[in-house]
């Protein structure tokens, strides 16, 4: 199972095709069969599918929701617990997914005001949202920066107010 990521904006988004053969940041079309449930979560209208070099968001750091928290976040975080349990290379993947996606979130913004982000594991697009958060580029390109499964982002160039 993957952590899935998607983006809806009130205008379309520049399409990222996936290249199997340089496997890098992508940002497809979602299928028609998963969009009536992305519907619950994201409220703008136009839909991306958005994957790191693992094809997935598998590739972005990410943190899975349990008994009402995240704990993955701490662990992952965690300076001694990261050297010991994440491989250099693994972070560093992780890393420039992250930047990929700041570069295009950031170039997408230039033509919309905000763009909504949700994850979740892929199959549970019917499981409820959590609660929203403001996001920007830069705070995706932070080392510190997790996503957390179930909630949405709604993301701008200048940090907002969210519920």
């Amino acid at each position: 199972m993957c952590f899935t990521l998607y983006a809806a904006s009130n205008a379309p988004l520049a399409t990222v095709p996936w290249n199997e053969k340089d496997p890098a940041f992508n940002a497809e079309d979602v299928h028609p069969a998963d969009e009536v449930l992305l519907r619950r979560h994201l409220t703008l209208r136009h839909l991306k599918s958005i994957g790191s070099s693992t094809c997935c968001g598998c590739g972005f750091r990410h943190a899975m929701y349990q008994s009402g928290d995240w704990p993955e976040i701490w662990f992952r975080l965690a300076p001694d617990i990261r050297v010991q349990e994440f491989d250099a290379a693994d972070l560093a993947r992780e890393a420039a997914n992250h930047e990929q996606l700041a570069d295009y979130l950031e170039a997408q913004l230039r033509s919309h005001d905000i763009i909504e982000l949700y994850g979740c594991w892929e199959g549970e697009w019917g499981e409820p949202s959590v609660h929203s958060e403001a996001l920007t580029p830069a705070t995706l390109r932070e080392e510190e920066f997790v996503f957390k499964e179930r909630v949405r982002y709604i993301l701008s160039a200048d940090p907002i107010m969210t519920e």
